[in-house]
């Protein structure tokens, strides 16, 4: 197998795979795992278990797309305000007579870098012009809305007839006049939304939509008696108890003798300690999830039958609940991340739904992949730019590696001007030209079809611990905290040193026999901000068995943090080096 090294910048090498791999590998498609229609895209399995777009003429196709990619230059598309972007592209390409030229252009800038697909936000002048794009609904843009202590529009009334209504006339404009056409992929029905909180507690994290001080449950018991969804959530919540408020009563710990008592209980911010209203809460946004994927699913069907449904852009993944509903409903779940462990943070998700996975925003671009070094740079530091790209190009080929992740979309075509350690995202910048990620995805990109069609055997998985990288998921490092421990390997033992974010570790043993691995790791934390205050800096000792499944191990830790015992399950992700 040829193979060829490139480098990069210092400290950053980047394997590469001949076109002659490309042209070597096949993909030989189980077609009853098929979803779509015949003539468009689809997805199906590999014989193997992994999961690929398919062309219309059923081409395998990873997908490797760019958000918003409009003359604003924003997330919103159609709804972007023109900014300083519009007035370059205005004055370059006079966009205004005839929009061709931007278009060209930029589609001749995406395919230079590798990319092959259009994201979220594209607007029309993108569709049908030689590259496979996306659309985006919106639904949830759509009145009337929940009530919502963060001042902004909440989740919308989906069981109100006018949202209804509104709801068929956006799909069936923006649908209809795309049923027939043959690059575009699918629709997005939404963009990270959340189906309320099932807890009175805290916020409700990755849901940018869902903030209440209550569970949507009792925030809509409480509402307005004239709206529809008031009239939903009673009849939802009676039916379980036989029409009885007695029995509601004793159930929830509460005095409710008529559906306006929840009001009062709301206004007095009173406390309701129950496991069965804990149980009804969370039964009521499964409810109102179910109602959303149904109807979504079925007004964009009615319009276009022919394309493939990419689900609502989770900003972080779901609870199964959510899961549960979606699934009968969407062909693929689309997932927004920001973070290096991409692979491992929603491998479970995948297990789980056993549907593909599309991942509908990344950048490396982030402090997490910016500011946790690698143990080798305790030899050899890298500056922020190498390391971001180093932790961010890893990120990408353990996606592409991935059975259920059949694509990732780089957020987003523009942004600012990068200078120094000051970086933006974009792919061009305000002044219309390639900006500092330029030669990493021109790198990169072209290498992730092979590279999936190589790891479609899985054999990867097994690869002995040899040379690669290892992140460890504590479910307890230290009080609240969930962030993973990366270890390098080299030459089957451990680099000295072992990093995560705000902390450093350092082992005291390292064995293993077989698919059994036990490690002891003596871990400094610094002190770290939160959604809830600062978590406090601390030391940790720490005693860690696992045992190998492919490439996630499982086991549990015991040790001590800052004098008190803890103990509980782990479990790890190994990532050989691509050789």
């Amino acid at each position: 197998m040829m193979k060829k090294l490139l480098n990069y910048s210092p400290g950053f090498l980047l394997l590469l795979l001949s076109s002659d791999l490309v042209q070597s590998q096949s993909i030989n498609v189980d077609w009853k795992t098929a979803k779509g229609k015949d003539g468009f895209f689809r997805v199906a399995k590999t014989q193997q278990g992994q999961w690929w777009f398919l062309m219309p003429d059923s081409t395998p196709f990873y997908y490797k797309g760019v958000c918003a990619v409009n003359r604003a230059g924003t997330a919103g598309g159609r709804r972007a305000i023109p900014g300083i972007y519009a007035e370059t592209i205005d004055r370059k390409y006079n966009y205004q007579q005839n929009p061709d030229l931007f278009v060209h252009a930029s589609l001749s800038k995406l395919r230079a870098l590798g990319f092959n697909a259009l994201g979220a936000w594209a607007t029309e002048e993108f569709f049908n012009k030689g590259m496979p794009f996306t659309e985006i609904i919106e639904f949830f843009k759509e009145p009337p809305f929940l009530p919502s202590v963060s001042k902004r529009e909440g989740l919308p009334d989906i069981f109100d007839p006018s949202w209804m209504i509104a709801a068929d006339k956006k799909a069936r404009a923006l649908c209809s006049p795309l049923r027939n056409a043959k690059e575009l992929v699918g629709y997005f029905t939404d963009n990270e939304i959340g189906f309320g909180k099932t807890d009175d507690t805290g916020l409700d994290l990755g849901f940018e939509a869902g903030q209440f001080d209550f569970t949507l449950l009792r925030t809509v018991l409480g509402m307005d008696s004239s709206k529809a969804a008031f009239k939903s959530a009673w009849s939802f919540l009676l039916n379980s108890y036989g029409q009885s408020f007695e029995k509601l009563s004793g159930a929830w710990g509460v005095s409710i003798a008529t559906v306006l008592d929840i009001r009062k209980l709301n206004d007095n911010k009173a406390v309701i300690n129950s496991k069965s209203y804990d149980a009804d809460a969370e039964a009521f946004s499964k409810f109102y999830a179910e109602h959303y994927f149904s109807v979504t699913s079925q007004l964009i069907s009615r319009y276009d039958p022919n394309h493939l449904i990419l689900g609502c852009r989770f900003g972080a993944p779901p609870p199964l609940y959510v899961l549960d509903a979606m699934k009968p409903w969407t062909d693929v779940i689309s997932v927004n991340n920001y973070r290096p462990t991409l692979y491992d943070r929603y491998d479970t998700l995948y297990k789980y739904a056993q549907l593909p996975l599309l991942v509908g925003e990344i950048s490396w671009n982030t402090d997490l992949f910016k500011h946790i070094p690698f143990a080798s740079e305790v030899q050899q530091p890298l500056s922020v730019k190498e390391r971001m790209f180093r932790a961010g190009s890893a990120t990408l080929q353990r996606a592409a590696m991935h059975d259920g992740i059949v694509g990732i979309t780089w957020y987003r075509w523009v942004q600012g001007v990068s200078v120094a350690d000051r970086f933006f995202d974009g792919v061009v910048n305000y002044n219309d030209e390639p900006d500092v990620h330029k030669d990493a995805h021109k790198i990169l990109l072209p290498t992730l079809d092979s590279l999936r069609k190589r790891a479609n055997d899985g054999k990867w998985k097994s690869v002995a611990l040899v040379n690669g990288e290892m992140n460890l998921f504590f479910d307890s490092l230290r009080p609240g905290w969930d962030q993973p421990l990366r270890i390098e390997i080299s030459q089957s033992k451990p680099l000295p040193h072992a990093f995560g974010w705000k902390m450093k570790g350092s082992f005291e043993k390292f064995s293993f026999r077989g698919n059994q691995l036990e490690m002891k790791l003596a871990i400094d934390f610094e002190e770290a901000p939160g959604r809830s205050g600062n978590t406090a800096a601390g030391k940790g000792v720490y005693t860690i068995q696992l045992l190998r499944n492919g490439e996630k191990w499982a086991g549990t830790y015991n040790g001590i943090y800052n004098g008190s015992k803890l103990a509980g399950k782990i479990y790890a992700f190994y990532f050989p080096d691509l050789k």
